[in-house]
């Protein structure tokens, strides 16, 4: 049985929004199949990232990428996709019309990240156990293909939420179905933008 300490926090990127610099997190699961990576964040940037964004991309060690053996992409805006490129051949779990969309649609992502030589992705049309314990789940609401991951440990389900609301408090708005899903969960999770972990709705104890 997997434990909250086998979930795992890591900046992979910062920008600046309304003068306020968020932290871009993705996260690891430690699992007897492999470690999975939620979210690759950023490598690198560009001109119109940093000039919108302010941009700073924070690589993952090449360590822990050597380790990854499935990678989970809650949705496909730059922030939490810029790293797919380091994993070639490496499973990459996503939604098939998040990743139409970022093939397709104008301001999304940045197109030229999204394919790359020795692409692995798994394209899910909704729910999927994708290892014991390590579910993916439709949450729409960021875009219409956001997904988060549900994991089973012993304490409970925990969510990895990616994008899901970029604060607690925009999750208690309930206005998307995703919000609505992970309140319904009343589980703790884990946000893109802030370090710890929270029940919505709720102040996690000490």
């Amino acid at each position: 049985m997997l434990t909250r300490d086998d979930i795992g926090v890591h900046l992979t990127s910062e920008v600046v929004v309304g003068g306020e610099t968020w932290p871009g997190l993705s996260h690891t699961i430690e699992h007897p199949g492999g470690l999975v990576l939620v979210d690759t964040g950023m490598i690198d940037s560009t001109p119109e990232l940093d000039a919108e964004w302010q941009a700073n991309p924070h690589p993952l060690p090449q360590e822990l990428v050597d380790r990854v053996a499935h990678v989970v992409i809650t949705h496909m805006h730059f922030d939490h996709m810029g790293g797919n490129r380091r994993f070639p051949g490496i499973p990459i779990h996503i939604q098939r019309a998040e990743l139409e969309d970022a093939r397709t649609l104008d301001d999304f992502t940045i197109r030229e990240w999204v394919d790359f030589p020795g692409m692995n992705y798994v394209e899910h049309d909704g729910e999927e156990e994708i290892l014991p314990g390590v579910r993916i789940v439709p949450a729409s609401g960021e875009t219409r293909g956001h997904q988060i991951v549900v994991v089973e440990t012993d304490e409970g389900p925990v969510v990895i939420g990616g994008d899901v609301g970029h604060s607690f408090a925009e999750i208690g708005e309930a206005d998307t179905p995703g919000k609505k899903l992970v309140i319904e969960l009343g589980a703790p999770v884990y946000l893109a933008h802030v370090w710890e972990p929270q029940v919505p709705g709720k102040a996690m104890p000490e």
